[in-house]
């Protein structure tokens, strides 16, 4: 199984909505097993696979449960789900409390116990960096910033450089940032003097997520992948090229 966590310090870039549509792309055009970690106690990819409180989650793997009695099912066949709830916050306290347990390796360690039930696991995590975070990556094979066209999103990459450093450095020598994928792109002279700074500074995917206009927001309002939604829209074109770059490097 090849775990990818999808990651920037900086909300509302669109690592959830690009993480479920991957995960949608991975299972209907690739025909790969998926399981997709929510990571983040808002649990807005648990609330769009339709898992609104689910008995068990990424909570409780985190507090010592085992994490098949954590898994839910969802309405694509080849795409399971790790739900996160605010309880999360909660499991995220108790690990760091623990002294003795290891800590940072809590997931990694469940990932691997059904490593043979999946081809693809992503992580979708919050804007923050906390316990369950570092577990993620840890646990990730490779890690993915997703980002913005604007200053914030650029401040968002710089501060989280650091730390995927210092978990290659000290847990994972094994993790690959495999580059920054800049999505909501306008083709604007802002919208590509933002691109100029980030190819000199970090490593770029080819690949950029257009702006389309409401399309990815109302199809996750109607529990729908941007593909079912939208096949032919910017948004979905440009994630179909983003997943055949991924799978060149995989």
């Amino acid at each position: 199984m090849k775990t990818m966590s999808l990651i920037n310090k900086k909300g509302g870039v669109g690592k959830t909505t690009i993480t479920v549509n991957l995960a949608y792309a991975f299972a209907e055009s690739c025909d790969l097993r998926v399981l997709v970690v929510d990571n983040d106690d808002q649990g807005n990819a648990t609330q769009f696979f339709g898992t609104r409180r689910a008995e068990s989650g990424l909570a409780d793997v985190l507090t010592g449960a085992d994490i098949r009695a954590c898994l839910s099912k969802t309405r694509y066949p080849l795409i399971d789900l790790l739900p996160s709830d605010e309880r999360l916050l909660e499991a995220n306290m108790a690990v760091i409390k623990d002294e003795t347990i290891v800590q940072q390796s809590i997931l990694k360690d469940a990932l691997q116990s059904i490593d043979e039930m999946y081809d693809i696991c992503l992580i979708d995590n919050p804007p923050s960096i906390n316990a369950s975070v570092i577990n993620a990556l840890v646990a990730s094979d490779e890690v993915i910033i997703v980002t913005t066209p604007d200053m914030y999103g650029l401040r968002g990459v710089e501060q989280m450089m650091p730390y995927i450093n210092a978990i290659q450095a000290g847990y994972n020598p094994q993790l690959r940032f495999r580059g920054c994928l800049l999505n909501k792109f306008s083709m604007t002279p802002h919208g590509f003097k933002i691109l100029a700074k980030l190819r000199k500074d970090i490593p770029l995917f080819r690949s950029r997520i257009r702006y389309t206009k409401d399309k990815p927001e109302a199809a996750a309002e109607e529990q729908q992948a941007i593909f079912e939604y939208s096949p032919n829209c910017g948004f979905s074109c440009d994630l179909v090229k983003f997943l055949r770059e991924l799978m060149e490097g995989m």
